[in-house]
């Protein structure tokens, strides 16, 4: 059952192509889309460039997952689906947990001061009646899943099985008081990062605070499950409510999870991966996704929860020149062979 995860390029965001193989049937998942320039158009982004690959050899895109509403996982989705020879044409079955959906779910009426705003663009592909958001750019496709996902359902393609972790109810609800997109943090700047400290005086000083943030609250996470192999994507989740998810299917520090790899919640934020959530998970391997240009991520405090609960485990970038950027050479001397630039995708047998 071979199984391969591809970390595209997305900038300060998320966009991951995974493909699976059942005997005679492969599948293939797309996690999240990036901001719009993983798309592009003059460059290519990547995802333009693995769409133009899927179309070249007549493949599809069995399942995509937008898992929350922030312009670094939203843009590049509403990109492609902007063109008609994007995901629109590829794309089988599309999850997105949208406004609309969240209001029917708690049977609540839409307040248009209240209905989410994004970065989006006006596109000459997209009419009137269809909008520039992804809800009403899917509305008229038939594949998307309109019902809400939440903590506890499960989705089965035919070579695998989706274990949702997040969002609960009470992260759901607090989407009704206010569904927009938050504003950006600002760029990183060499003072705002704890990359100059060294493990020791990081773990030294380490007090853990939980990320706040509502729509990072809301982000889809989920157990990939592929016969006995289990591969955790954790979307933006915040820790608490993934701990609480694992908990749910007997999951915990005395009977943690064995994973194949973690994709790591917010670009490796310190306030999504906590020590918790660590002993709740037995992992060797854990993907970063990030070029480090905004919003001060990834903290290398979460690096050093992580070599510190495992000094074998290898925490994998998809963009090397953040790994010079974190870490000294002497460091990079001590830590070699588990910290590494990510090839061009990760396969499991």
């Amino acid at each position: 059952m071979p199984v391969s995860v591809r970390v595209l390029k997305a900038f300060h965001g998320d966009c991951i192509f995974i493909t699976v193989e059942l005997g005679t049937v492969t599948e293939r998942i797309l996690i999240d889309g990036g901001p719009q320039t993983t798309f592009g158009a003059s460059p290519q982004g990547e995802l333009r460039a693995l769409l133009n690959e899927l179309e070249a050899q007549d493949k599809k895109i069995d399942l995509v997952i937008l898992t929350h509403v922030d312009d670094d996982h939203i843009g590049g989705l509403i990109k492609a689906f902007e063109v008609n020879d994007g995901l629109s044409k590829l794309a089988r079955k599309v999850i997105f947990n949208s406004g609309r959906l969240i209001h029917e779910h708690f049977k609540v009426p839409i307040d248009p001061s209240k209905e989410i705003s994004g970065n989006f663009t006006q596109s000459k592909n997209t009419s009137i009646t269809q909008g520039n958001t992804l809800e009403r750019l899917l509305k008229n496709l038939g594949v998307w899943h309109k019902s809400v996902i939440k903590q506890g359902d499960t989705n089965s393609l035919e070579s695998c099985e989706l274990i949702f972790l997040t969002p609960n109810e009470g992260e759901l609800k607090k989407l009704l008081a206010k569904w927009e997109k938050e504003q950006p943090s600002p760029f990183t700047s060499a003072s705002n990062t704890d990359w100059k400290k060294s493990y020791k005086e990081l773990l030294e000083q380490d007090t853990f605070k939980e990320d706040n943030s509502t729509t990072n609250g809301s982000s889809i996470s989920f157990i990939l499950k592929v016969g006995e192999q289990n591969f955790l994507f954790l979307g933006d989740a915040h820790p608490t409510s993934i701990i609480q998810g694992l908990a749910t299917l007997g999951y915990d520090s005395k009977t943690p999870i064995k994973a194949e790899i973690v994709k790591l919640s917010h670009h490796g934020s310190k306030g999504n991966t906590s020590f918790e959530l660590l002993n709740a998970i037995d992992c060797l391997n854990y993907i970063v996704s990030t070029d480090a240009s905004r919003h001060s991520l990834p903290n290398k405090t979460t690096f050093a929860r992580i070599h510190s609960k495992n000094s074998n485990s290898v925490i994998f970038f998809n963009y090397k020149s953040v790994i010079s950027s974190i870490y000294t050479n002497e460091e990079l001397t001590q830590l070699r062979g588990h910290v590494m630039a990510l090839p061009g995708e990760l396969s499991f047998a």
